[in-house]
């Protein structure tokens, strides 16, 4: 403490000093002295007091830091004790949420494996059997389709689909060598009857109540067991299916023949499917028929060059006896008359005009000869692209019936398609025996014309020689 109050000293002597000059002219050196010791024991002394203050409140100040310090290095290691255990609550939380998962996973696998199950049951189940199950087993999975919220509510699911699973095992063990049950079938006429159900293997046999019907179902496009009778070809297989004893048929395919008995359709049946398009395809194969019969017997109906009339002709002219030749022409007929009369008539007047009066003939005969034709030409070309238009609007249709209804029917969809390509078929039925029909005339025109054309030039020849002779 006292080097503090030395330095105090100097500080208050040098500013004293410092402030000597200035104060001279106000008062003297002496009182100035007197009044900076008064200051200056009145500061002493009051440090003196904050001294001693500080002093007695250093060591209580002292030993509250201590204890604060220790109870910071306390918390400290609650803190670290807490976040252990922190880490320790988090690890085992994740570790729980794996096991939670793991869980609903197998959880779910089992759910699937037990609505696979039950879907197997219901697609491989006859259409017969659906009267029996299909109610029970369309619960089972509309509840186990149900949205889960709570374990208890996946508990019950689960339970849902095990009762789907005794039903379906219990369908199992009863179909096992066979059984019989009460039910209703669609008739070939369209109508229900009730009568017994005969499971046998794959195969499902009927029998009305009465009796009067009886044969094997197959599922029709609703989807309810269809009757094809076989009452006729099987004696006895009402007693049998009502009995529940008796001979029944064999079917070797498995329904597979059946099946396809009962997609046979006839011809006016077949051409119904085909919609709008169809018609158009067969009016014009109509018209094309009998265009081409007519245009046959036509080409039938030209008479031809007699050969022995020609050499009989040729003799004449050769002999110089125009009039008879010309007789003999006269007695022909038709362009075969026309042809050698006007190449007679001309003898004399040169080799030019007897050309050019022949060609006129035959200039006049090949219209004739190619007349209509081309009809069966256009409908050859026609067909086909009538057929496709036919199938075009046939699939738009099927993909508006897709795009409204859905694709929940493979077999409806396929059926629609089939129908669409059934224009087509007919186009290209009608098309290709029309391409032929025209090549057959075309060729059967062209080998007249070129007869006529050979018998002209012979004539032709014959009078040039005679000319010569």
């Amino acid at each position: 403490m006292t080097a503090q109050n030395k330095i105090i000293r100097r500080l208050l002597a040098t500013s004293a000093l410092v402030l000597a000059p200035i104060a001279m002219s106000a008062q003297s050196f002496s009182t100035v002295e007197t009044d900076t010791d008064k200051k200056l024991d009145s500061a002493l002394s009051e440090l003196a007091s904050l001294q001693e203050s500080i002093a007695k409140e250093k060591i209580p100040l002292a030993t509250k830091l201590n204890s604060l310090e220790a109870e910071v290095e306390e918390l400290n290691a609650d803190l670290k004790r807490l976040e252990r255990l922190r880490d320790t609550r988090d690890l085992n939380l994740s570790a729980l949420e794996n096991e939670i998962k793991a869980r609903r996973d197998e959880i779910d696998y089992a759910k699937n494996l037990l609505v696979e199950f039950v879907n197997n049951q219901t697609a491989s189940a006859d259409a017969s059997e659906r009267q029996l199950y299909e109610a029970q087993l369309l619960e089972v999975l509309n509840s186990a389709d149900a949205p889960i919220e709570n374990p208890e509510e996946a508990v019950g699911a689960i339970k849902t689909l095990l009762d789907g699973v005794d039903i379906g095992i219990d369908r199992l063990n009863t179909i096992i060598g066979g059984y019989s049950f009460d039910g209703s079938a669609v008739l070939a006429d369209g109508t229900y009857a009730k009568g017994k159900f005969l499971l046998y293997g794959p195969v499902a046999f009927f029998s009305s109540s009465d009796g009067s019907d009886a044969g094997i179902t197959l599922q029709g496009d609703s989807g309810e067991p269809t009757l094809v009778s076989l009452t006729d070809t099987s004696k006895g297989l009402s007693e049998a299916v009502l009995a529940g004893s008796g001979p029944v048929p064999l079917d070797p395919t498995l329904g597979k023949a059946l099946a396809m008995e009962t997609t046979k359709e006839s011809l006016v049946e077949h051409i119904q499917k085909g919609g709008f398009w169809i018609y158009p395809i067969i009016a014009i194969a109509i018209i094309s028929l009998i265009i081409a019969v007519i245009k046959l017997f036509e080409l039938q109906a030209i008479s031809r060059v007699p050969k022995d009339k020609l050499v009989t002709i040729l003799t004449a002219i050769q002999e110089g006896n125009k009039e008879q030749a010309l007789s003999e022409t006269r007695g022909l007929s038709g362009a075969a008359k026309d042809l050698l009369e006007a190449g007679v008539k001309n003898i004399g007047h040169g080799r030019d005009l007897i050309e050019q009066s022949m060609e006129e003939v035959l200039m006049k005969l090949q219209p004739k000869l190619e007349r209509l034709l081309s009809v069966i030409w256009i409908t050859a070309a026609t067909a086909p692209l009538l057929g496709l238009l036919g199938t075009v609007t046939g699939i738009i249709t099927t993909f508006k019936l897709l795009t409204i209804f859905g694709s929940g029917d493979p077999k409806a969809l396929g059926g629609g398609i089939s129908e669409a390509l059934i224009t087509t078929e007919f186009g290209l039925i009608v098309a290709i025996p029309s391409l032929v029909l025209h090549a057959f005339l075309q060729r059967k025109a062209k080998s007249i014309e070129d007869e006529f054309e050979g018998d002209a030039m012979t004539l032709l020849n014959g009078i040039l020689r005679a000319e010569k002779k």
